[in-house]
């Protein structure tokens, strides 16, 4: 198998770094003076102003270094590694290596990063040695304090604490840690990397980022926030949420090595990544459960029942079933009650409101509820049709609703979750907008002019003749980038949403997100639940918390054509049970995955809600009974 190599991040840099790669790559050093304003070669040679150790500098001098030395291998006729990783600001090495961006321009990304690291507010991080992470973050749960993250898992018993400046140097925190045995070391850093402190620096970094043409991966990159591989095109948002988001490294490199990767390569300056993988070695984080083997026959395919989110809403969603089905009228009249209970008025009658029939159904204190309610009781009304999921999958909200089937999470925390994400929404975060691109979703890279301020929100699907992407952003840049869209002739629908999903927009209220899920109690899914946010199948070990879960659910880019294309590639063993608002998923599969993906959808906003209903029945009615042949 072929070597990884692995980029260090900030801490490796030391005076004298680089010697002798700088006389060998003339050309690519006078780009760095240019773009630097100064000589690279001085600074990291003789560090004349003792500078080096400032963010500013550090980064762009470590990242050249460091692509200087990759090249200079390679140059010398070592073969291509088979994945490249890099710890922080050494991911840019590891997407440079893949062929993301030239020298030059990767130069100025962590340039512009660096610069952006150095004015953020003064915060702290301090290294936690010799205590598992589960421990140091039981711990961390139990602090007074709301600003202090995880920022670094490294090794099993060494992560990293970042957070502001007097919490993470507050007498108790080293004091609680201590006693738990751990040794607690400040770092000699001056901002918080990686945690909900650098929000503003993200959302910065994004706009900045939004500018630069991002190409093709032709060699995997296992990213830092998600401890898997970078999808080869439509990464963006994985670079901006690194900046806030923890660094798995522990996970990334355990991972590799569950997959027969066992020859790695520090390219870069110092041991300290060779020393942590000699570490990772010897006590890797478990791999995850094989699957079951296959069997060669089964008695039906697996029923996967499947939620969706914002934007597929529409007044009296649901109303000819109310009228006429009794669990599901209950289901959401229980729904209604507590809405009410905790709002003062009827959510049933917000939905079945016939005065704003044919009006945008988009006041986020209504929808966030009802779109849970909505998939919570569509759920019920099967259940009392005698059909139970085998696995359950979100998308955007639905993966709330998606967990609490599997029953990671009570019906009555799922809703109050939602519900207080809705005022949160309302109360502290700026306006916005969803579009939905019907085309490929390699236009989004290819026109970066157009899109230029918009995230990525999401890919639905990509087809051999038609895709779907959501970009979501600022109401006035997405109005524009819809006219131009409609001026070139694709087709672009402005979702009935208020807010940003899935970008920047969204960053001022991550740590209140975060704090809503930890508040939630949760158990072992009793199911499968498949998520969007990270495009695979969830662990089976519940997590303490949902603070990580409830926050990239929203904020994270929805990936739905990942977790198709790589959970679900035999269509034959599964069936599709559409329960969004909308039908969406059954259009997605038709137009994006073709014939073989069967399903059917309970109601949508055309049809007779009760004739689709019996339809679905019938369908399910028949898979469940029949005989499956397992490929």
């Amino acid at each position: 198998m072929k070597s990884v190599y692995v980029f260090p991040g900030q801490g490796s840099q030391r005076k004298g770094m680089g010697e002798g790669l700088f006389a060998r790559f003339p050309g690519l050093v006078a780009q760095a003076d240019d773009i630097l304003g100064y000589s690279l070669r001085e600074l990291c040679l003789d560090d004349p102003d003792r500078v080096l150790g400032r963010t500013q500098y550090t980064q762009p001098a470590l990242y050249a270094v460091s692509a200087l030395q990759y090249l200079d291998r390679i140059a010398a006729g070592e073969e291509l590694p088979g994945v490249v990783a890099g710890h922080s600001l050494g991911e840019y090495c590891a997407l440079f290596a893949a062929g993301a961006f030239d020298f030059a321009t990767g130069l100025d990304l962590v340039r512009k990063r660096g610069e952006l690291m150095s004015q953020a507010p003064k915060g702290a991080m301090a290294a936690v040695v010799n205590l598992d992470q589960e421990r140091v973050a039981e711990i961390l749960a139990g602090l007074p304090y709301e600003n202090i993250d995880i920022a670094n898992i490294n090794s099993r018993q060494q992560c990293i604490l970042s957070g502001a400046y007097d919490e993470v140097h507050a007498p108790e925190v080293r004091a609680v840690y201590t006693e738990a045995g751990a040794s607690f070391i400040p770092l000699n850093v001056s901002a918080a990397f990686h945690s909900r402190c650098m929000t503003d620096v993200q959302e910065e970094f994004a706009r900045y980022l939004s500018g630069v043409e991002l190409k093709e991966l032709h060699i995997p990159v296992v990213a830092n926030c998600t401890a898997r591989m970078y999808p080869t095109t439509g990464y963006a948002d994985l670079l901006i949420r690194q900046i806030s988001s923890p660094v798995k490294w522990y996970e990334s490199i355990s991972w590799l090595m569950s997959r027969g990767h066992t020859d790695f390569h520090e390219i870069g300056p110092g041991q300290v990544l060779t020393k942590l993988t000699d570490k990772i070695r010897q006590e890797p984080l478990p791999a995850e459960k094989a699957p079951p083997a296959p069997r060669r026959t089964r008695q039906r395919p697996e029923v996967v029942f499947m939620y969706g989110g914002q934007g597929t809403q529409y007044h009296r969603m649901g109303k000819q079933l109310y009228e006429t089905h009794p669990a599901f009228r209950d289901a959401m009249d229980r729904c209604s009650a507590l809405y009410e209970a905790a709002n003062g008025t009827s959510l049933v009658a917000a939905i079945h409101d016939s005065t704003r029939r044919g009006q945008d159904f988009d006041d986020i204190l209504h929808t966030h509820a009802a779109l849970y309610s909505l998939g919570w009781s569509l759920t019920e009304a099967l259940r009392a049709e005698g059909f139970h999921p085998d696995a359950v999958l979100g998308h955007s909200l639905g993966e709330y609703i998606a967990a609490t089937v599997a029953g990671v999470m009570s019906f009555e925390d799922g809703l109050d979750l939602v519900m207080k994400q809705a005022h949160l929404l309302k109360l502290r975060c700026r306006t916005g907008g969803m579009l939905s691109v019907l085309a490929a979703p390699d236009l989004y890279q290819r026109r970066r002019d157009l899109f230029g301020g918009l995230s990525l929100a999401g890919v639905n699907f990509t087809g051999a003749s038609l895709g779907n992407f959501v970009v979501s952003g600022e109401s006035e840049r997405l109005a524009d980038v819809r006219a131009a869209l409609d001026d070139e002739g694709v087709v672009a629908v402005r979702l009935p949403v208020r807010y940003a999903f899935h970008s920047g927009v969204l960053d001022d209220i991550q740590a209140e997100c975060r704090s809503l899920g930890r508040a939630v109690t949760v158990s072992r899914p009793r199911l499968p639940v498949y998520s969007s946010a990270y495009a695979r199948q969830m662990d089976d070990d519940a997590p303490e918390h949902l603070e990580t879960y409830a926050w990239d659910v929203v904020r994270g880019r929805v990936r739905f054509d990942e977790l198709m294309s790589t959970s679900f590639r035999v269509p034959e063993n599964h069936y599709f049970v559409d329960l969004s608002a909308s039908g969406s998923f059954v259009n997605f599969l038709k137009h994006g995955y073709g014939p073989d993906y069967r399903g059917a959808f309970a109601i949508n906003q055309f049809g007779n809600n009760n004739a689709s209903m019996e339809k679905l029945c019938e369908g399910l009615r028949s898979v469940t009974s029949a005989t499956a042949a397992l490929v």
